[in-house]
């Protein structure tokens, strides 16, 4: 057998690596954990794009370019002007138990709804609210419960990224968790 060349030996090799390389970056994009195709997009970004393409299906790209896409207006309701922000909204409890809704006996658990916040023996409606921040209201509140009726101002403040919810009743402070 001859001997082969220094350089065609070289040759040999680094196509042989090209080749390696090539199938090796071809094997990545085919499989599963390469889907490129799938891409999340954030809820509100996906309605502004849906709300974007039926206003111009409607009324034409260029049309929509120059007008622009028309903007939801909310139903006024008797709760617009005294409703809780949606941050706000939904099921709260002190403690993890409180969050299981098939427990009757929850006394740590709240449902905040856009202007009526129900606990356990009692239910307050929202007279009107005093936003701070983001993340802080007041609200005054009228209770009605066990026979009773009364008015109170509460603060509440969200933290842990909206997932700790603060009320503050006076001097009693509570610490509910999102459900």
């Amino acid at each position: 057998m001859m001997p082969v060349p220094v350089s065609i030996r070289f040759a040999r090799r680094g196509r042989r690596a090209l080749i390696f390389v090539l199938l090796s970056a071809l094997a990545a994009c085919s499989s599963p954990q390469g889907d490129y195709g799938n891409v999340a997009v954030p809820e509100r970004e996906a309605a502004a794009q849906q709300a974007i393409e039926a206003a111009a299906a409607t009324n034409g790209v260029r049309a929509t370019a120059r007008t622009g896409v028309p903007i939801e207006v909310k139903p006024l309701t008797a709760a617009r002007g005294r409703a809780l922000p949606a941050d706000y909204q939904g099921y709260w409890g002190v403690t993890p138990d409180d969050c299981e809704l098939a427990n009757t006996a929850a006394t740590g658990r709240i449902n905040i709804d856009a202007d009526t916040i129900r606990f356990h023996e009692s239910k307050a409606r929202v007279q009107s609210i005093a936003l701070r921040d983001p993340y802080a209201l007041s609200a005054e509140l009228r209770f009605s419960g066990e026979g009773a009726g009364w008015t109170r101002r509460n603060d509440f403040r969200l933290e842990n990224g909206g997932t700790m919810l603060v009320r503050q009743d006076g001097a009693q402070v509570v610490r509910y968790r999102k459900c």
